[in-house]
C-alpha cells in the first residue's frame, strides 16, 4: 500500500518519516525531496562541495554528481521508499533517477545523476530534485538497513575497483583501439569531421612538399645553375618531406591506439 498525502503529513508532524521537511513538499502520494547544502562530483574524483548560504550546486556538462537531500529520512522497518526524478530536471539535461531507501534507513539521501546536456546546470538550495513515495510492507523487514550513509561519514563510497582505464582492458577482444572507443562516444557528424581533418593534414604536407620542390627547381632553371643545385635541393626537400610525413603518421598512429 502506498501512503497518501494526509498520512505522510501526519507522520511528518509527529517527527517521523521525513525530518527537516516542509509541508509544501507533500503532494498527492509523495514527498518532494529538496537540494541540500552538500554534493559530490564523481567525475572529479568524488570531490565534496559544501555550499555557502545562497550558493547553488553547479553541475558541469557531462559530469556525474551525487546530490545530498536537505531532508533526512527516518524509515521504519515496515516501509520501503521509492525515489524517482523530477521531470523538470531531466527535461533540462539531468539523467533520470530511480532508486529507493530500504526499511530502517536513516539519514540524508544521495541522488546520483549526470548532466547529459551541453549546458552548465545550477541547482539552488531548496530546489525539488526528486519525488519519494512510501510503500507499506506486508510485514516489517527481518533484515532492515544498517550502517551509515556516505553523507554521515563524510565521504561518498565509490567502488573504484570496478572502474578501469583503457590500458587495463586494451587486451580484451571486445575493446577496440583507444581512438575508436573515444570516437564511439562522439556524434557521427563529429567523427566524420575529425577523419576529414586528418586526411587533409596528410595532403597538406604532400602539397607543401611538392610546391617547395617545383618553386626551387624553377628558380634554378631560370638562373641556369640547376644541374648540381637542384639535386642538392631535392635531397634536402625529400628528407624534410619524409620527416614531416613520418611525424604526421606517428601522430595519427598514436591517436589510433
Amino acid at each position: 500500500m502506498t501512503l497518501n498525502d494526509s498520512y505522510i503529513e501526519n507522520e511528518i508532524a509527529a517527527g517521523r518519516l521525513v525530518k527537516n521537511a516542509t509541508t509544501s513538499g507533500v503532494a498527492g502520494a509523495c514527498y518532494e525531496l529538496r537540494m541540500g547544502t552538500v554534493y559530490y562530483d564523481l567525475t572529479e574524483g568524488g570531490t565534496r562541495f559544501s555550499l555557502k548560504q545562497g550558493e547553488a550546486a553547479l553541475i558541469k556538462p557531462g559530469h556525474r554528481v551525487v546530490l545530498i537531500t536537505a531532508e533526512e529520512l527516518a524509515i521504519p522497518d515496515n516501509i520501503l521508499v521509492r525515489v524517482v526524478s523530477k521531470g523538470a530536471l531531466f527535461s533540462i539535461g539531468l539523467s533520470p533517477v530511480s532508486t529507493y531507501a530500504d526499511p530502517g534507513f536513516n539519514g540524508n539521501l544521495g541522488i546520483v545523476t549526470q548532466n547529459i546536456s551541453d549546458k552548465f546546470i545550477e541547482l539552488p538550495q531548496g530546489e525539488p530534485i526528486a519525488k519519494a513515495d512510501f510503500n507499506e510492507l506486508s510485514a516489517p523487514a527481518v533484515r532492515p538497513y544498517q550502517g551509515q550513509h556516505g553523507f554521515q561519514v563524510g565521504i561518498w563510497p565509490i567502488k573504484t575497483q570496478l572502474q578501469k582505464n583503457y590500458r587495463d582492458v586494451q587486451e580484451d577482444p571486445r575493446v577496440f583501439s583507444e581512438k575508436d572507443e573515444a570516437f564511439a562516444l562522439l556524434p557521427l557528424a563529429t567523427r566524420v569531421v575529425i577523419r576529414r581533418v586528418e586526411i587533409t593534414q596528410i595532403w597538406t604536407v604532400v602539397a607543401v612538399f611538392l610546391a617547395l620542390f617545383v618553386n626551387t627547381a624553377s628558380l634554378f632553371l631560370i638562373s641556369g645553375q640547376w644541374v648540381d643545385q637542384v639535386w642538392g635541393i631535392v635531397g634536402n626537400l625529400a628528407a624534410s618531406g619524409i620527416i614531416a610525413l613520418a611525424a604526421l603518421a606517428v601522430n595519427i598512429f598514436r591517436r589510433n591506439g
